[in-house]
């Protein structure tokens, strides 16, 4: 089978995503700085007998975003889909108290980074035949958070862009989607009682205010992924899906 192409899986959410996409197809795993923590996710996975790979991109430089999906597709004999589990790290503040350069930092990693992943991945996805890409977002660009303005802000940006690019890649058979999560225990939040107090209050808000009143499940975020790579979901296309128990209903 070809491969999928996982940007930042070898993050916390990322890593989920790529042990559940292994199971089925060869994965390329790109990480920025982490080789150790790519390292030992390819070593776990190929104990297993499952068929991975890792390689360093980093999604600001066009050059290397495309050499990292040449070698995903080298490596797989095709490229199958490309799925964007990339975050840069911000700070939880107002917006106005946030230095030029961090949100410049912010802007930089994530509006570039998937401006330079969407330019890079649609060409070989419509030489391919098609396939889809997948972005996760997070839920506050479906609904704000207090003091998530550093995140949702470059997120929203992204957001118009799957929509755009949905509908401009649509007729050579790519489909383009974003999931929106909410606080899922992976991760930054994974130990929540080690969070600074400020991300402390700001999680413990956002569970109150969510209908099912309880962290996500990194199982629920890759099996969407999983759902959405498939032939089952070829007729969706352009969305922004909500996965956060109902906070932003």
């Amino acid at each position: 089978m070809k491969a999928i192409a996982v940007f930042g899986g070898s993050g916390g959410l990322g890593g989920h995503v790529v042990r559940r996409l292994a199971e089925s197809q060869p994965i390329m795993i790109g990480y920025r700085s982490n080789s150790a923590a790519a390292n030992s996710l390819v070593e776990e996975l190929r104990s297993k007998g499952l068929n991975v790979a890792a390689a360093a991109v980093d999604v600001r430089e066009l050059a290397s975003v495309q050499n990292f999906l040449e070698a995903a597709e080298r490596f797989g004999g095709g490229l199958a889909g490309v799925v964007s589990m990339t975050g840069a790290p911000f700070p939880m503040c107002a917006l106005t108290d946030a230095s030029e350069k961090e949100f410049r930092d912010v802007i930089e990693t994530e509006v570039f980074g998937a401006f330079n992943i969407l330019k890079a991945s649609v060409p070989i996805l419509k030489k391919e035949g098609g396939g889809p890409i997948i972005i996760c977002l997070t839920t506050a660009v479906l609904r704000t958070m207090d003091y998530d303005s550093m995140n949702s802000v470059p997120k929203a940006a992204i957001a118009m862009m799957v929509k755009h690019v949905a509908r401009e890649a649509g007729r050579d058979n790519v489909r383009v989607n974003a999931i929106a999560p909410g606080v899922i225990d992976a991760g930054r939040t994974i130990i929540v009682s080690q969070l600074p107090p400020l991300v402390q209050q700001v999680v413990a808000d956002c569970v109150k205010n969510t209908p099912l009143p309880r962290l996500g499940k990194p199982a629920e975020v890759s099996g969407l992924v999983s759902f959405l790579l498939s032939a089952e979901a070829g007729y969706i296309n352009g969305q922004i899906i909500g996965m956060d128990g109902g906070y932003s209903a």
